[in-house]
């Protein structure tokens, strides 16, 4: 074993395997393996297939481009995914075949596609795919230049069906005629018209007659409340469903009712879920509550049983629910299933499970099939101890702290607090690396993190989850502030070294404390929100503070002012980092440029890093590498009084010194 931890680049080279998906015959999978590409600076995504009658695994897709959304022929012989090619980032629906040990495009698709399932017939593919553009639009953009109706102009998706009998002939034709001597068949159809709804998802029945479609009015992420459930039959006659608020659906074994996750309640958004099951027949209902107050999601419904998934206490936990409600739980506290794919007989299980002391890998049946952990470097790894402690109101709270292997109990270590999003998100007591914030390079400074599962988490129950409804900011940082308190009172943090740092709902949270009160030695805000005025104004969906905050600015102004962090700039005296994308919708700019501009008029130390061209989330190596190489710079300079400037502007010498250590 080194004695030291993970650099930051290390870190982000390390492979993450998921998205296992097992064959119906249940002796082969697919799953989905991520590198950092330095030399392009992207993610790419390769689909490797492992064949348990002789254990080995093939990688099926080509490694130079991004591969995803495997899904096999009904016989196991097949399996299909999508390719990204070309500088236009091409749409190509590849094949690879079992029995030939090959990969084949099978054709180009001109639109963006979220999901391929192969037909249970095997006659053909169904795609989710954004519509292409109508004549009427080209004619438009040739005519005045390019501009959108705001809210009246969604781009939504359709559901198209690929004709494989006629799509292998048309790959075939081009090794055995001319091109002048082919006969040109329609390779799909198309099943929905994207001006009545748009199609998010889909599920297919086992005996390849109906397709259920989630489809919301529009794309529009506000209009996502009001899904319906539509169910297409073997004449492909459309009807909707009795479904209020659907989240997810399967089909049952014998294809002949549908299981619906719906809320338990009349929240959407707060409750927990509960199945409801139709008959296709004759559209009659009955309910499954589960008896635990769990938040549970459809996984399969099989032969023996809905197999489901839920987050409780820092893990995401796989279990079996019978049509009582009663719940067996699969998997234990210290494990933790990211994916699972199940056959319909319930007899074979693929999983990606990672616990607190290895990554993410893929298991076949229980046993593990890859080996991530050895690409790991021999390094020393941060110790992740699931905490509680009382919050001012009573409240109890829970949380996972990040420790040094050599922890010492009688030490006072600085302190810096990792604030999730969501809100109803969690954190997790596995060994999952951030690729936002150094966590494993703080710790290997002696620093230890906090990460407080705060009220509204997931994974704590309906009351839990509720406990932030027009509390936005204030019961926050009193969960946060305890938990800082409750190490202090144990004798192992500096109280006047704690920093706090948060992406999304997280930097909101960083950002509230930093103005909120003056506990903290340093701040660190990642696309969060700092006025919910300017949020609810600007956002892509403001249907968020209505949930939250219960009103809109100009009905309730009071709620907006109480939460914001802006209200108590004039109080701000805690060190800032703010880091935006520049093209983020989810919580747009003007959030980072006004709480910028408000500390530097209060002259409070503050650096604004705006990363052009992304959005809410990072997607590229580099960025992600720049993001954590500020975030370590701006701590260490705070909390160790390391020199600050050469490494938050990413010089090259810095760089090199930090490897060298």
């Amino acid at each position: 074993m080194s004695d030291r931890y993970l650099t930051i680049e290390e870190q982000l080279s390390l492979p993450i395997v998921n998205n296992p998906v097992i064959s119906p015959d249940g002796k082969k999978l697919a799953y989905i393996l991520k590198r950092a590409d330095w030399n392009t600076n992207k993610y790419l995504q390769t689909v490797v297939v492992y064949d348990a009658a002789i254990k080995t695994a093939l990688h099926v897709s080509n490694d130079e481009f991004d591969c995803s959304l495997p899904d096999w022929s009904p016989d196991s012989k097949k399996l299909a995914f999508l390719q990204k090619t070309g500088g236009e980032n091409k749409n190509d629906v590849m094949i690879f075949d079992f029995e030939e040990k090959r990969t084949f495009k099978l054709l180009t698709f001109e639109n963006d596609i979220s999901q391929i399932k192969w037909s249970r017939k095997n006659d053909g593919l169904y795609l989710v795919a954004a519509s292409p553009e109508s004549d009427e639009l080209k004619k438009r953009k040739e005519n005045y230049g390019e501009f959108e109706y705001i809210d009246e102009e969604p781009k939504n998706s359709s559901l198209f069906f690929i004709h494989l009998s006629r799509a292998m002939k048309k790959y075939s034709s081009r090794f055995e005629l001319p091109k002048d001597m082919r006969s040109e068949e329609t390779l799909f159809d198309k099943l929905t018209d994207e001006k009545e709804f748009h199609v998010s998802s889909i599920s297919l029945s086992p005996d390849g007659n109906y397709v259920a479609l989630m489809a919301p009015p529009t794309s529009d992420v506000n209009d996502f409340d009001e899904a319906r459930v539509m169910l297409i039959d073997s004449e492909r006659k459309l009807k909707e469903l009795p479904f209020k608020h659907p989240r997810g659906f399967v089909f049952s074994p014998d294809s002949k009712e549908l299981a619906v996750v719906v809320p338990d309640g009349e929240d959407p958004w707060m409750d927990n879920g509960a199945i409801e099951i139709v008959d296709l027949s004759n559209l009659s209902k009955e309910r499954i509550n589960v008896e635990d107050d769990l938040n549970v999601e459809l996984v399969s419904w099989t032969e023996r049983g809905f197999f489901v998934s839920w987050i409780e206490n820092s893990t995401i936990s796989l279990g079996l629910l019978d049509m009582n409600g009663h719940l067996e739980r699969l998997t234990d506290q210290d494990e933790l299933v990211l994916a699972s794919s199940v056959t319909y007989d319930g007899e074979h299980i693929a999983t990606a499970m990672g616990t607190n002391a290895e990554p993410l890998e893929i298991y076949l049946n229980g046993k593990k099939i890859t080996k991530t952990a050895v690409s790991y470097p021999e390094r020393k790894r941060v110790m992740k101890e699931r905490i509680s402690w009382k919050s001012y109101d009573g409240t109890e709270i829970h949380g996972v702290l990040n420790l040094p292997e050599d922890f010492d109990s009688s030490k006072r270590y600085p302190l810096v607090v990792l604030v999730h999003g969501g809100p109803t998100w969690t954190a997790l007591a596995a060994m999952i690396t951030s690729s936002y914030y150094p966590v494993e390079q703080l710790v290997s400074k002696g620093v230890l993190v906090l990460e407080p599962n705060y009220r509204g988490s997931e994974g704590y129950g309906r009351d839990f989850r509720k406990l932030n409804y027009r509390n936005l900011g204030v019961g926050d940082y009193e969960d946060v502030v305890s938990g800082v308190d409750h190490l202090i009172e144990k004798g192992f943090v500096d109280k006047d070294l704690v920093g706090v740092m948060g992406w999304s709902q997280g930097g909101y949270i960083s950002a509230f404390c930093a103005t909120y009160g003056n506990r903290f030695k340093a701040a660190s805000v990642g696309a969060g929100i700092s006025n919910w005025v300017t949020y609810h104004v600007n956002t892509d969906i403001h249907q968020f503070c209505h949930r939250y905050l219960g009103n809109n600015p100009w009905e309730d102004p009071q709620i907006y002012e109480l939460t914001s962090p802006m209200t108590y700039i004039k109080n701000a005296s805690t060190p800032t980092l703010i880091q935006h994308g520049g093209s983020d919708t989810r919580v747009p700019p003007p959030n980072a440029f006004e709480l910028y501009q408000g500390l530097r008029e209060m002259n409070v130390p503050v650096r604004l890093v705006i990363y052009k061209g992304m959005g809410h989330v990072a997607d590229k190596p580099g960025l992600h590498r720049a993001i954590m190489r500020q975030n370590l710079a701006w701590f260490s300079h705070y909390l160790l009084d390391e020199p600050l400037e050469e490494a938050l502007m990413l010089k090259q010498s810095e760089i090199e010194k930090t490897e060298e250590k």
